[in-house]
């Protein structure tokens, strides 16, 4: 007969041999079982972190590098709702991670237990799917049941689109008894994952052929080699036009790299620059302008590929659906060169210049302000550094700029500012090479219990925008009109920054002044040996009419011949 634990020894054990690299636990009694048997089988691949909210966004930052799922352990109660904000992310950027919380037996639910709430299903809206174990093995069918459950929902985490899956453990008292040992020969079952390459017969496969402009779209992606290889391959063709904002991680020099400053939203653009034909892949573009711009296209062709079921139509003209790897669909594509670009390619080709030129002579004269902080960081950040962007103003500031060559990521499944931080650490856990997190002041101090990790990365290098308060709701319209704006939009703090960093023990600089500004930022991009804090603080919220008036004079200056351009 089988030990009443041993599907929790077994638990670990399983997951061991499919590869598991990284487990994250909140320490908690109901989970204790579950603590024992991960640590006597992973050792040091265990973290413990307290703070439920920062581990979940921690072991996402993890599973982001990866690419293989982080498990997650914690105890019973509302411990797993804040667990909730990160599994929500995961899902809509399609990140793997293993969730496995502790819960009372079944018949304790509803009978005022302590910390006994109804866990099953409880992610429904946003998990890939939800298991529950048996309470106990007690036969060979229980253990035939676990093994197929806890075998399945590992092989979920990394079918079709990727994304999180949840395992609900009940677990009687007592907690703290011996588990036994592993079970000899476990049930350990192996999935192959096929590519299938683009039919001779395809209908896109038609469209590509005789499409004379095309517009690959490329969303959030993360850094992919044979992805970058085969889209620089396309776009050499001398009818593509690729739009690829630097989370695409594409590259800076691919093609429509920062919309956001190129596009219009305000003219009529000509016929030459309508694309045939439009491919979208990957996750969230962040520019409002090439949404608005593709919506309007009612006469494109419009395909989205994706390895999961959903059809998603951002643009709201889909023509099309291939569910398959990107990858392996485009790699299906031959590019074409007549050895003359097309108008439409010419045509886009002169709008980036055109932007590039006007966004430096704009630069060069404004004031100090988030607009110079962030044009100085797209100048001064290493060409090839990994930057985790926090979002709302932070994102979008970045886009602006040339972003070289370095690797982004970024929390745009959601986009929620509340873990920002955690997701970096994560992220910075994984790599050797500094990790810049840039972040604004609400972000940082939402998150600030990133910071409380024993085994916080030495390489986390983070840069706090400080403009007193939500920057982004001075750029929007509306906000800033609203009688209610001060007192409860604005979100004005009293926080120290110098203070909290030294009560987490970390290394922390300021910036006030532009004088300071390269000097501080060059500062931070030098190797140390411990994670540390620029904080960049800016005047009057960041002077956002100095970035109103950026976006003015660009349009007052669209079309026009620019010296130079």
């Amino acid at each position: 007969m089988a030990q009443k634990l041993q599907h929790i020894t077994d638990l670990a054990e399983i997951l061991f041999a499919h590869g598991v690299e990284d487990v994250v636990i909140s320490p908690g009694s109901r989970n204790a079982p579950l603590i024992r048997a991960f640590y006597k089988r992973f050792g040091e691949k265990c973290l413990s972190l307290v703070d439920e909210r920062s581990a979940a966004y921690f072991a996402l930052g993890q599973s982001l590098v990866t690419r293989k799922p982080t498990v997650l352990i914690s105890t019973s109660g509302t411990a797993i709702l804040n667990y909730a904000p990160a599994i929500a992310e995961a899902f809509y950027q399609q990140v793997p991670l293993l969730v496995l919380t502790a819960d009372r037996p079944a018949e304790w639910i509803g009978q005022q237990d302590n910390q006994a709430m109804q866990q099953e299903k409880i992610y429904r809206n946003y998990i890939k799917a939800s298991y529950s174990l048996p309470v106990e093995s007690s036969n060979d069918d229980d253990l035939w049941m676990a093994y197929r459950t806890i075998n399945e929902a590992f092989s979920k985490t990394t079918s079709g689109n990727f994304g999180p899956v949840h395992i609900n453990i009940p677990l009687r008292e007592p907690l703290y008894e011996s588990l036994p040992e592993p079970t000899e020969n476990i049930s350990v079952l192996q999935k192959e994952k096929l590519e299938s390459m683009l039919p001779e017969n395809s209908l896109l496969r038609k469209d590509w052929q005789k499409a004379g402009a095309i517009m690959l779209v490329c969303g959030q992606l993360l850094p992919d080699k044979n992805l970058k290889e085969t889209v620089d391959k396309l776009a050499a063709d001398s009818r593509v036009v690729v739009v690829a904002e630097p989370l695409a991680n594409l590259g800076n020099e691919i093609g429509l790299t920062n919309p956001e400053v190129i596009l219009n939203s305000k003219i009529q653009y000509p016929k030459e620059a309508i694309p045939e034909l439009a491919i979208y892949f990957g996750g969230q573009v962040v520019s409002k302008k090439i949404k608005l711009f593709l919506r309007e296209l009612k006469n494109t062709k419009f395909w989205f590929i994706s390895s999961g079921e959903q059809l998603i139509d951002t643009f709201q003209n889909i023509s099309g659906h291939i569910q398959a790897e990107p990858l392996s669909v485009l790699r299906s594509l031959n590019a074409q060169s007549t050895g003359t670009d097309s108008a439409f390619k010419k045509f886009w080709k002169k709008e980036k210049q055109n932007a590039t030129f006007l966004t430096e002579k704009y630069n060069r004269e404004i004031a100090y302000s988030d607009l110079k902080v962030f044009s100085q960081l797209s100048e001064t950040l290493p060409y090839d550094a990994i930057v985790f962007a926090g979002n709302s103003s932070i994102v979008r500031y970045l886009l602006y700029f040339s972003q070289k060559q370095r690797t982004y990521y970024s929390n745009r499944g959601v986009s929620g500012i509340d873990g920002c931080l955690s997701s970096a650490a994560g992220l910075a856990s994984k790599t050797e090479k500094p990790v810049f997190v840039i972040v604004g002041d609400l972000a940082f101090t939402y998150d600030s219990n990133a910071l409380w990790n024993r085994g916080l990365p030495k390489n986390l290098k983070i840069i706090l925008v400080n403009n007193e308060g939500g920057g982004i709701f001075h750029l929007l319209k509306g906000p800033s009109q609203n009688e209610a704006f001060l007192p409860l939009v604005n979100a004005h703090h009293p926080v120290d920054f110098k203070k909290l960093s030294e009560a987490f023990g970390l290394n922390y600089n300021l910036c006030e002044s532009e004088n300071e500004l390269k000097s501080s930022i060059q500062k931070s991009c030098k190797n140390s040996d411990e994670a540390e804090i620029l904080e960049i603080r800016t005047p009057n919220n960041g002077e956002p009419q100095i970035t109103k008036d950026f976006f003015k004079f660009l349009n007052a200056n669209y079309g026009k011949k620019m010296d130079n351009a």
